[in-house]
């Protein structure tokens, strides 16, 4: 058979699909270090819904 010069242009591999960290719209993601538990999530809506500017969310956290 001959040797030919392929352009591969698949926009999601498979090589990358098999990989534990990849997500596809994202590029791949960190493993997480910390699970984002119920109460954090709490205390983040909380914080967003009783501030007045994103200065003072951010500040918060």
């Amino acid at each position: 058979m001959k040797k030919r010069n392929v352009i591969d242009k698949r926009s999601i591999k498979l090589e990358h699909i098999m990989q534990d960290d990849y997500i596809p719209y994202m590029s791949g993601r960190p493993a997480r270090v910390k699970i984002i538990n119920k109460d954090d999530l709490t205390n983040l809506s909380i914080a967003l819904n009783t501030s007045t500017s994103v200065e003072e969310f951010m500040a918060a956290l």
